[in-house]
């Protein structure tokens, strides 16, 4: 009768030993606001352990994930960086041509500001086109300035600076436009359409900032093309 007890004793306590090895399950209700139940999924599954599972409820929005603890905030992370909205980017750009001033000005002649005037020497100024561009981060676009231009890039959130006097990462909300290129749009005698690549360069900007790029074919060049590139506020994260 002994031995029988403390056989039984011997085994409960093999079965405690492996759930202490082991680990319990727990689960989480994740109520998803802009990502969709079948993106998670897809991210999800892949992180689970051997006991872990996953429960979709599209019509709530909920995804219901059981596993082990470290596992569980592994996941919590993951969906709190993809459950956001994306992050979105508004940029005004304006191409102008300066010149010498005419007698009686020109159709789209405009009044240049002084900061113009003394940046590029050209007391006037006409618009040549003017476009507002928007669109999620990562992208490539491409938007035309006017008949015969057009400006394409490539917006990205730069990365984050190290070197602040604070010690810590500092993004400054700025926005990377690599590269910006402007090119003018001919058509050959063929009918066929060609670009002349006028400017590429690389472009870093904060939110309400705007930048002035002079495309000109010399500092003392009479006539001389001005690309004015503004970020705007958006209602992204």
């Amino acid at each position: 009768m002994l031995r029988r007890t403390l056989l039984f004793v011997a085994v409960i306590g093999v079965a405690t030993a492996l759930v202490a090895a082991n680990g319990e399950t727990i689960s989480r209700v994740f109520t998803l606001r802009h990502a969709s139940v079948s993106d998670i999924s897809i991210a999800v599954q892949p992180m689970l352990s051997e006991v872990g599972s996953l429960t979709l409820q599209p019509k709530l929005s909920r995804v219901v994930v059981q596993d082990l603890p470290d596992i569980i905030d592994q996941v919590t992370t993951l969906i709190e960086e993809l459950d956001h909205l994306p992050d979105l980017y508004r940029v005004e750009i304006e191409l102008l041509e300066g010149a010498e001033p005419r007698p009686y000005g020109t159709r789209d002649e405009i009044e240049a500001e002084d900061r113009l005037k003394e940046m590029f020497h050209v007391e006037a100024f006409r618009r040549l086109g003017r476009s507002v561009v928007e669109g999620e981060l990562g992208n490539q676009v491409q938007a035309g300035l006017g008949d015969e231009y057009r400006v394409s890039f490539r917006a990205q959130a730069p990365e984050a600076s190290k070197n602040t006097p604070w010690g810590t990462p500092d993004l400054g909300s700025r926005l990377s436009l690599r590269p910006l290129v402007l090119e003018r749009l001919e058509v050959s005698t063929d009918g066929r359409l060609t670009t002349q690549e006028l400017l590429r360069t690389n472009v870093l900007i904060s939110q309400r900032q705007t930048v002035y790029i002079g495309a000109g074919n010399s500092e003392d060049s009479n006539n001389v093309l001005v690309l004015i590139v503004h970020a705007m506020e958006t209602g992204g994260r």
